[in-house]
């Protein structure tokens, strides 16, 4: 285990010291939050509440899928091609170790950046967790903070994974961003973030309730606005399950740690 903390300690470092990484990453989110919130666009949206309190989750739930997608992706490949892996091949390193330690590491970084946006929402516009059900009723407002903590860990999970699996078929920036562009747009437009899905047409609808994101946005919107109920937060949480569950199965077999 002494080489998977090391692992993660280095790639925690490496990106913590990237100022590009730390703007895209941690200051741009707050930037389109900030936007969204303060443009008359909850008129259009046709939001249920205060659009800067409806999107928030919204917002996390993208920040979250782009961690992995482009973030994450994009740092792989940029790790072949400066042959960073060609090094790590000449080292006792398993396949495993590498994976699960650039998994944590952006873990680390994603609860970072739920926590900002959060704290964000709080102060700026008033956008919080949902009160108590009733007076007194702490069970509740806990219930919501560890279901979100609990969607962000698999939410989070889920798209680097995936991140890692694009970064197998990517050798380059070129090949990598028709990939993520491909799979990032339709999670970004059809995912429950800046719109219920209900205002989708029917087909639009029937495709976004297969996403993931769909069911991650849904998930924080619950514990965000409305009191804690078990019943549809955990119906998120099952799907969202489920889909770890396929990614891990694809990851398994198609990641490879090796020069292409």
């Amino acid at each position: 285990m002494s080489s998977f903390w090391q692992l993660f300690k280095a790639n925690l470092k490496m990106f913590l010291r990237e100022k590009e990484g730390f703007y895209w990453n941690l200051v741009m989110p707050g930037l389109i939050y900030i936007a969204l919130s303060i443009l008359p666009i909850g008129k259009l949206a046709d939001s249920p509440t205060r659009y800067s309190a409806y999107v928030l989750p919204g917002i996390i739930a993208m920040t979250i899928m782009q961690g992995g997608i482009y973030s994450l992706a994009y740092w792989m490949v940029d790790l072949k091609s400066r042959g960073i892996i060609k090094r790590l091949l000449a080292t006792p390193i398993k396949q495993w170790q590498l994976a699960l330690s650039l998994v944590c590491g952006r873990l680390v970084i994603v609860v970072i950046q739920v926590t900002i946006l959060t704290l964000l929402g709080a102060f700026a516009f008033h956008a919080t967790f949902a009160p108590y059900s009733s007076p007194g009723d702490y069970t509740g407002f806990a219930g919501n903070i560890l279901s979100t903590l609990l969607l962000v860990l698999l939410g989070g999970a889920i798209f680097l994974a995936l991140g890692l699996i694009i970064s197998r078929f990517a050798h380059s920036y070129d090949s990598a961003a028709p990939i993520t562009s491909a799979i990032g747009l339709p999670l970004t437009f059809l995912g429950n973030i800046f719109y219920p899905i209900s205002a989708l047409p029917p087909a639009l609808q029937t495709f976004a309730k297969f996403l993931p994101i769909t069911y991650l946005a849904d998930g924080l919107r619950q514990a965000y606005l409305y009191p804690f109920n078990f019943e549809k937060i955990g119906w998120d949480i099952l799907m969202l399950t489920i889909w770890l569950i396929i990614m891990l199965i694809v990851l398994a077999s198609v990641f490879k740690l090796k020069e292409d």
